[in-house]
């Protein structure tokens, strides 16, 4: 059935911090991002190891750009997120936060931490304005969009709202989700059972073709599973003053960075 969009949705995403477009993108379009990508994991494996679950960004690698495009100018797509969203966020506007992929590691499962991508505490350039933007539901966003069949993306809906972690969440996230020398089924049970103990979590399952956009302070997490092959375009969707943002904050990490460096110095210099 061809996606249609309704109003429904906008309530979805400023509510509960996500929403799914299902088969927004035709098939013609899955059908040249699967030949664009057919040696992604080769690539990715190449250059990061066999666990390696991320190429990023596409430019370094080669991946023909041209369906990318493609799927940054679709119509419905467009027109869903300028009503999600505005009409001044744009797909393939992310300059040095470019668009990438997820891929399943090729030897164990493999999980992610539960995490919020950006919290106050990670040298943002003004904490004050953070708290301003960082529950704004029309400032960050993310992407995943799967070109095959997809059920490692996990999220809690509505903690984007919220700055502080409940008991809960914190137990969740800190607890260890597998032991190193665990076999393969015990890592893909533990790695399961690390990933369903969050609190009020729901499994964002996706066709080829859907199209999840989320808030990415959110609690979120990646659980993979090497015998599940998975190329999911993972983008977002900015607007200027986003990227702005973005870059002002990469110049803050790297000050504060340069600062902890030159007090390690000064101490082993004593």
């Amino acid at each position: 059935m061809a996606f249609k969009f309704c109003d429904s949705m906008i309530h979805r995403y400023r509510t509960e911090g996500y929403v799914i477009f299902r088969q927004v993108l035709p098939v013609s379009l899955v059908r040249d991002l699967r030949h664009a990508t057919a040696t992604a994991q080769e690539q990715a494996r190449k250059k990061s190891g066999q666990q390696a679950q991320r190429l990023q960004p596409l430019s370094s690698y080669d991946i023909d750009p041209k369906p990318f495009a493609d799927y940054a100018n679709l119509a419905p797509l467009v027109d869903a997120i300028s009503k999600i969203l505005t009409p001044r966020h744009k797909l393939g506007k992310g300059d040095s936060y470019q668009c990438g992929l997820l891929l399943e590691p090729a030897e164990l499962p493999w999980c992610t931490a539960w995490h919020r991508d950006i919290r106050e505490t990670h040298e943002v350039p003004d904490v004050e304005e953070f708290r301003r933007i960082t529950t704004d539901p029309l400032w960050f966003n993310q992407i995943n969009c799967p070109l095959y069949e997809d059920n490692c993306t996990w999220y809690v809906p509505g903690s984007y709202l919220r700055q502080f972690d409940l008991d809960g969440e914190t137990k969740a996230s800190t607890a260890k989700t597998c032991d190193e020398k665990d076999g393969y089924l015990q890592r893909e049970r533990s790695c399961l059972e690390y990933t369903q103990a969050m609190p009020h979590c729901i499994r964002a399952s996706m066709d080829a073709g859907d199209f999840m956009l989320y808030h990415p302070n959110g609690w979120h997490i990646g659980n993979y599973l090497p015998d599940r092959k998975r190329v999911t375009i993972h983008d977002f969707a900015p607007t200027p003053e986003l990227i702005d943002w973005y870059d002002r904050w990469g110049k803050s990490r790297e000050a504060a960075q340069k600062k902890r460096d030159a007090e390690k110095e000064a101490v082993a210099a004593k």
